[in-house]
């Protein structure tokens, strides 16, 4: 087989060969759940007295976002708490299946059954001081392993275009790599 046979081999190949990868990596990272959390808001608010006489007060409250973003449902979700009493007024929105269990260390946790792909849950607190936010926060996991807890800024989504674009590019720039690979290995083998 000629230098030229191989090389031409290479060139049809190596975009073929990176298309693949790129299709396994991305099936093998998003075909499993993925849960994810963040805090949306923390904030106090001061209620000052009346002028009947009724006394103010400092009402705190924080939301965290619990969400599924992987393509399996997540199952058994929890997220825990970092405090030993009852847990603080909550909400939880969209309305969905969930029960307060406690763990084995006696914290209380937030247990939701199934989280099916692509759903997300918004879990509002309201509470008094002395408790912050950050002593009410705990994990967030699920029976497939710990949540990926996220510090977000709100950010737009690309267009499709650019989506589409940086795909191609990505790509192409597999192919090229793939292809320099292949002809250092028939160098190797060639010189050797």
């Amino acid at each position: 087989m000629s230098m030229d046979t191989i090389e031409t081999w290479a060139k049809l190949l190596a975009p073929i060969v990176s298309a693949l990868l790129i299709a396994g990596f991305k099936w093998y990272t998003e075909g499993r759940p993925r849960v994810i959390s963040y805090l949306v808001q923390s904030w106090g608010v001061r209620i000052e007295a009346g002028s009947d006489g009724t006394p103010g007060a400092v009402v705190h409250s924080h939301s965290i976002v619990v969400a599924n973003t992987g393509r399996k449902p997540a199952t058994g979700v929890r997220v825990t708490h970092g405090i030993k009493q009852t847990l603080p007024a909550h909400a939880i929105h969209p309305p969905i299946q969930y029960s307060i269990e406690t763990n084995p260390e006696g914290y209380p946790q937030i247990v939701f059954p199934v989280l099916v792909p692509k759903q997300q849950i918004t879990i509002s607190y309201l509470y008094f001081p002395p408790l912050l936010y950050s002593q009410i926060l705990g994990n967030v996991l699920s029976n497939e392993g710990m949540a990926r807890i996220l510090d977000i800024v709100p950010t737009p989504r690309p267009s499709r275009f650019v989506s589409w674009g940086t795909w191609i590019l990505a790509t192409i720039g597999g192919s090229v790599i793939v292809y320099w690979l292949f002809r250092i290995a028939i160098w190797l083998v060639l010189s050797a």
